[in-house]
């Protein structure tokens, strides 16, 4: 049960850009309706994750009202699709091989014969995993803010700190949250 609440947090964090926007699209949603949604099994989960095998969801550089918002030219937004696209898979294969040695870690720790040795070299590897990981996802959004102009990110920041307190639903920000 701790891997399970442990991947998804970190396969949360990953797709920490796709939330944010899926926050907003989720709101717009109920603002404004859209007719012509495609089915649940094809929108992705409540994380911005897709669907099986399906396309990423709810990426803010496609949402129309934030590249309208942003005035992001096609161009743009087709980079920064480029710059997701080539990192997602291998941040994918990361964080599944994260869960993988989180599950060992766990089995060892619930384990009798196991020394104090073995676990810490176990949980060096999950926590350079864990760098790795959010290595990639740091590198990525540099990335892909660095196609955006100092307008556009400013932009996007405003936009990204308004949904997260319209999520919070006016609750002061959790420790650690503000500025982000």
């Amino acid at each position: 049960m701790f891997n399970t609440r442990v991947t998804s947090g970190l396969l949360a964090m990953l797709l920490l850009t796709a939330v944010a926007a899926a926050g907003q699209q989720r709101s717009m949603q109920q603002q404004h309706p859209v007719q012509n949604q495609p089915p649940a099994d094809q929108r992705g989960d409540s994380r911005g994750a897709p669907p099986q095998g399906g396309p990423q969801r709810f990426k803010w550089w496609q949402d129309d009202r934030i590249k309208a918002d942003l005035r992001l030219a096609p161009d743009q937004s087709s980079r920064i699709e480029e710059i997701w696209q080539a990192n997602f898979a291998k941040m994918k294969d990361v964080a599944d091989e994260l869960g993988r040695r989180e599950d060992q870690l766990s089995n060892l720790i619930s384990g009798n014969d196991v020394t104090e040795a073995q676990l810490l070299k176990q949980a060096d590897q999950v926590e350079a995993l864990r760098g790795t990981l959010s290595k990639a996802r740091t590198l990525m959004l540099f990335r892909m803010r660095r196609v955006l102009s100092a307008e556009q990110r400013n932009k996007l920041a405003e936009i990204q700190k308004a949904q997260e307190r319209e999520r919070r639903g006016g609750r002061p920000p959790e420790h650690g949250q503000a500025d982000r």
